[in-house]
Order: structure tokens, then C-alpha cells, then sequence
């Protein structure tokens, strides 16, 4: 960030990113895309945002979006986070990451980092992975992640479970 837009702080940061969604019509929805999740989301390896490549096991999450997403609620709340950055599968075969929260603000928050992004399953189909959000104007109504075909055929959904106590 710095080689193109110079030294940011922590606090300027935040406000680009509070300023960018403050932009977005109150009718459409508040989707609020990053490499990395915000922090305080849990400091476990399993975490969305945990590292699990070195022990301890600390929250790796963005504190800049974290203040974002708390100033922002103020006004109005991001109704989907996306991120990625930290892969589902841990390291070292112990288990997967948590792939969704619900913020106390009400967000869903999902880690759409399933790597690899393709793959060939038991039939030897070669499989492309996405994460899959749909909205009735601004709620959230479905969340998934999703395994396609090249020729777009849906083969394998995995419903996530928008309206689940999810908070963090």
C-alpha cells in the first residue's frame, strides 16, 4: 500500500474505507470486499482470520477494517464482508478454518478463501470453486460456497447458514 499511496495510518485508512461505503445507495446492498477480515474475530488457529502457519496462533485480521466496520455501523452496517487471505484447510491437516460470522453489528462475515480455487473431483470433472451471495435488495437472503464446471454446471453447494446466532 505504501509503494502506491505512501505512508497511511491506521486511522486513515479506516475513513477511506468508511467514506467509499458511505456512497453506496441506501436501497442496494453493503458488500464490503478485502483480502484480509477485520480483526477480533477470534485469535484461534480455526479463526477466519487466525494464523495457523506459526505457533501461537493470533488473530490476523485488518484492524483498520475492524475500525471501518464500527464506524460504520454507526450509520448503517456492511450487510456482507467477503475476504479471503487465510485457506480453509489449516496447516499441517488439523482441520478447517470457520468460514462465517455474524458481526454484533449484524454483518455476515465470510471467509471465501477455499484454495485450491480448482480442483478435479471423483469423476474426474474439473471443478471451480465461488463463494455465493444473494440479496432482496439490501438483506441477505443466501450465502454459499459453490463448486461449478467450466461450463457453468452447479455440482456442489454448501448452504452456510445466514440466520444463525453467529455473533462475534
Amino acid at each position: 500500500m505504501e509503494a502506491v499511496y505512501g505512508p497511511v495510518s491506521l486511522q486513515a485508512s479506516a475513513e477511506r474505507i468508511v467514506q467509499a461505503a458511505a456512497d453506496v445507495p441506501a436501497d442496494q446492498p453493503l458488500i464490503v470486499m478485502a483480502h484480509c477480515g477485520p480483526s477480533g474475530l477470534g485469535s484461534e488457529a480455526a479463526s477466519p482470520c487466525g494464523r495457523d502457519w506459526k505457533t501461537p496462533a493470533v488473530d490476523w485480521g485488518d484492524q483498520d477494517l475492524a475500525l471501518a466496520l464500527d464506524r460504520m455501523a454507526k450509520d448503517r452496517p456492511a450487510d456482507l464482508v467477503i475476504f479471503g487471505h487465510m485457506h480453509h484447510a489449516l496447516k499441517r491437516g488439523s482441520g478447517f478454518r470457520q468460514t462465517l460470522l455474524r458481526h454484533r453489528h449484524g454483518t455476515a462475515l465470510i471467509n471465501a478463501a477455499c484454495v485450491p480455487r480448482s480442483g478435479v473431483d471423483g469423476q474426474g470433472r474439473t471443478l471451480l470453486h465461488l463463494s455465493w451471495a444473494e440479496f432482496q435488495g439490501a438483506r441477505l437472503t443466501q450465502l454459499a460456497h459453490r463448486w461449478y464446471t467450466p461450463d457453468a454446471e452447479l455440482i456442489h453447494q454448501e448452504q452456510l447458514p445466514i440466520d444463525a446466532p453467529l455473533p462475534c
